[in-house]
Formats: structure tokens, sequence, C-alpha cells
């Protein structure tokens, strides 16, 4: 394992998420080695350029790039060189591929991906979507959603569905309850519905930090927990009843589920995405697709 941590340099002409996003994915890769980031963001001209080399050279490291504007990527590699710093543009490979399977050149704009266009327009307003319709708000009237996750209390429905929004999709939530009957938006909705589970344990767990959190001082909320009202919220079996339960109630609608108990929301989002994508197959947790 490497003694001291790699500081890595990020260096972008927008917002950096797309440099973030490469080394979150490539980083896991390396769990020996530690990687401390420094962000260079919105550089988009000269001068910048040169109050990052400034930064570089007081804390030499590493250099990961995304900067598409000629100038500016040559005065950062020939920065770098000076400093015997290695540079590499995340970008280059993949443009030059597009530009070899279309023909054109590329037309190297800063934060390209970042503009008001439609898709930016649905993402906004499926953010407006999820926070009118989280938590069963609004359950009358959910025919306009591409998704709705269904799942009993604490199974990551709301951070899910956010997570969706940013990707442009109108997801709903409506949680799952024992003895409450489903609103009839739900009952008549055709589009995609799908149960988020998660292991028992986990979820005790879960419910048990989260009241903690809720309630001034352990010592009271530990006493709360073992009140009446609280018990059964937290209680092991019957957690598990009403996990069975909401199983069940999947299964007989006909709604495939996701165990979220070692899943990201990321990866959560993505499997929902999928099951979106292809209507006619509902894929379940152990991987069987059944015919909707």
């Amino acid at each position: 394992m490497n003694s001291q941590p790699i500081v890595l340099h990020l260096v972008s002409e927008a917002t950096g998420q797309t440099l973030e996003a490469v080394v979150r994915a490539c980083g896991a890769q390396f769990p020996e080695s530690s990687f401390v980031q420094r962000s260079w963001n919105l550089v988009r001209s000269q001068i910048q350029v040169g109050r990052v080399l400034a930064g570089i050279a007081a804390e030499p490291g590493p250099v990961l790039s995304s900067l598409t504007t000629p100038v500016l990527r040559d005065a950062l590699r020939t920065g770098c060189h000076r400093m015997g710093v290695h540079v590499e543009n995340i970008l280059d490979s993949t443009i030059y591929f597009l530009e070899r399977e279309t023909g054109r050149r590329a037309e190297r704009h800063p934060g390209g991906q970042y503009v008001m266009d439609d898709e930016y327009r649905r993402r906004i307003d499926a953010m407006q979507y999820v926070i009118g319709h989280d938590d069963g708000q609004r359950a009358k009237s959910l025919e306009d959603a591409d998704v709705i996750l269904v799942g009993v209390s604490r199974t990551s429905k709301t951070p899910t569905c956010f997570y969706l929004a940013n990707r442009g999709v109108r997801a709903a939530n409506v949680p799952l309850v024992q003895d409450v009957p489903l609103p009839a938006g739900l009952l008549e909705y055709r589009g995609t519905v799908v149960g988020l589970m998660i292991d028992p344990h986990t979820l005790v767990e879960i419910r048990r930090s989260r009241v903690g959190m809720m309630l001034p001082g352990r010592k009271f909320a530990r006493r709360r927990i073992s009140d009446e009202s609280m018990r059964p919220y937290v209680d092991p079996t019957r957690v598990e009843e009403e996990l069975v339960w909401a199983r069940r109630l999947c299964a007989r609608h006909g709604w495939p589920v996701i165990d979220v108990t070692h899943r990201s929301v990321e990866e959560t989002a993505a499997a929902i995405i999928d099951m979106i994508a292809h209507p006619p197959l509902r894929r379940m947790e152990n991987g069987t697709a059944l015919k909707k």
C-alpha cells in the first residue's frame, strides 16, 4: 500500500462532474491506493490556466483534464511538461473516435453537455414532479409518472426518485403500510411499478439509527424506542413480517422487485431505467424475466 496519498489534479472548463465521475469509477479499482483530489473547475482563460499551474507547482501530482479548447489544452500540457508532471485529457480518445466515425471535426465547445435544451428542461420537470409526488403525495394523480416506486419505510425510495429525476425520469413513490389500502391512483396505473426490498436486519438498523437521529439524546432515544408506539417499527420480528407482506403484495400485483440491501442508489436507478426501457419484460430480483 502506498504510504503517501497521490495528489490528483482535476482540470475542467465546466462543472467538473465528468472528471469526478471518471475518477470515482476508476479509482475504485485501486483499493490499495489513496488519492487526494484537487478540483479546478470553470477554467476558461489562459490566466486561469496559469493559476492552475501555480497550484500544481505548489502541490505536485498527476493531472486529469477535460479541457476542450485547444489553446487551453496546449497551455496546460506545456506547463505540466515543464514541471515534469504527467497530464492526460480524458476526452481525447473518445473525441478522436467519434471524429473518425462521423467524418466530422468536433466543435470543442466547453461544457457542451450543459445546455438548456429539451433534455435539461425534462430533468427540471422531473425534479418538480418528484417533489410533488414524494412519499404518497398526490397519489390520486399518478398517471403522468414514468415509474412508481413502492416499498416499506426506509427502503431508499425518495433518494432513488431524486436520482432518477436527474436522469429525466418522472418518478413517484408510494409507501407500503400494512392495513392501509393502496391508493386508487396506484392500482389504476398502467406503467412501470417497482418494489424496493431490503434485508430485514439491515432495515432494523437503519430504522433504529433514524429514530435515534430524530430524538434528542441517546438515553432518551433508547427509552423511546422501547415504548409501545415505537416498538413495531424497529422490532426484528415485526419488520420481517412487514417485508414478507410487502413482497407478497408486489408478487400479487405482478410488480418486479429490487433488493437494495447491497445496491447503491445509482445501481438501483440503473436497474429501474432498464425496466422502463424494456416494458414488455419485468425483471425480478433473481434475474428471471417475466412477461407482463
